[in-house]
C-alpha cells in the first residue's frame, strides 16, 4: 500500500530517527542512497526495514531496490513527498533504509592491523563522516570516540563517510577505557597538535599499529589526552593561519602513516 500521509505513524516512527535521542534509544538510523546502502549489504548491516518512492525510482535505484526485495524485508512505499520528508540529503533521493547500529566496545579490540583513529569530543558530525571515510581509505581499524562525541550515525556524518561508517568498526570508550587499553594495545601512540614538537612527517608510524589521537575542533587535544601519547606532532604552517580544520590535519597524518606502511612493505627499489 502507497501511502501518502506524513502523519501516518510508520512514517512518523521513519522521520524521528533525525533526532539523536530517538536513534540512541531504538539503535537504528536511517540511510538513503545508492552508494551508502550497497555499502549496508556488503558489510552485512541489519536492515531493519526498507523505505522507497516507487514512484521515482530512477535505473539504479530500481536495481538496488529488486536486491532488497529478494531479501523480504519489511518495506514501506510512500510518495515522493512523503519520502522526502523523511530524507536528509538536499538532492532528491528515492529509496532508503532503517539500519541497525553496530557498536563496539575496547574489550572486544584484540588486535589492530595498521591504525585506529582516537577522536574526544568531537563536535561537527560532517569532520566525524569525513574522518571515518579517511580511516577506511587509508586501510584503517576503526574510529574511537570518547568524550561529548558527535553521533556517527547522525545523517550528515553517514551522508559524509559515503557508507563507510558499515565498513570501519566504530567504538564508543570512556577516556579512562582508552587510557587502559592503550597501555595494553602494543601500539604507538601519536598525538596531533599545533604545539606539537616534531614535524608530523618525521614521526615513525610504520615499526608497529599506532593510534593517532585528535581532539574536537575548537580546544584541541586536553593535556589528559596528551599523557596518553608517545609525542605529539604538528603540521607545519607557511601561511597567516596558524591551523587547518581538524578533518583536513588528521587526514595529511593518516596518509603519512599509509605512506610510510605502503613503503615499509614495498621496501627499497631495486637499482638498475
Amino acid at each position: 500500500m502507497l501511502i501518502s500521509s506524513r502523519q501516518n505513524e510508520r512514517v512518523k516512527a521513519v522521520r524521528a530517527l533525525k533526532d539523536r535521542r530517538e536513534r540512541d534509544a531504538t539503535g537504528t538510523f536511517f540511510v538513503e542512497g545508492v552508494e551508502v546502502l550497497r555499502a549496508a549489504l556488503r558489510t552485512g548491516a541489519v536492515i531493519e526495514q526498507v523505505v522507497l518512492a516507487p514512484g521515482r525510482l530512477d535505473a539504479e535505484e530500481a536495481r538496488l531496490a529488486e536486491t532488497l526485495a529478494e531479501m523480504r524485508l519489511p518495506t514501506l512505499e510512500v510518495t515522493p513527498e512523503v519520502f522526502d520528508s523523511l530524507a536528509f540529503r538536499e538532492e532528491a533521493q528515492s529509496l532508503g533504509a532503517v539500519v541497525r547500529q553496530r557498536w563496539e566496545t575496547l574489550a572486544s579490540v584484540t588486535e589492530s592491523r595498521r591504525c585506529w583513529l582516537a577522536l574526544h569530543d568531537i563536535q561537527h558530525p560532517g569532520n566525524l563522516g569525513t574522518l571515518i571515510r579517511t580511516c577506511d581509505a587509508i586501510g584503517g581499524d576503526g574510529v574511537i570516540l570518547s568524550g561529548r562525541s558527535t553521533d556517527p550515525y547522525h545523517p550528515v556524518a553517514v551522508r559524509g563517510s559515503l557508507g563507510a561508517v558499515f565498513t570501519q568498526r566504530i567504538v564508543r570508550a570512556t577516556q579512562a577505557e582508552l587510557a587502559g587499553w592503550l597501555r595494553r594495545s602494543g601500539c604507538r601512540v601519536i598525538g596531533t597538535s599545533p604545539a606539537g614538537e616534531r614535524d608530523y612527517r618525521e614521526a615513525d608510524y610504520a615499526s608497529k599499529p599506532v593510534v593517532i589521537v585528535s581532539g574536537n575542533e575548537r580546544a584541541g587535544i586536553s593535556p589528559e589526552q596528551t599523557a596518553l601519547c608517545d609525542e605529539v606532532v604538528r603540521i607545519p604552517m607557511a601561511g597567516y593561519v596558524d591551523s587547518l580544520n581538524l578533518s583536513v590535519a588528521t587526514a595529511l597524518v593518516l596518509y603519512e602513516v599509509l605512506r610510510q606502511r605502503e613503503g615499509r612493505r614495498q621496501g627499497p627499489a631495486t637499482k638498475g
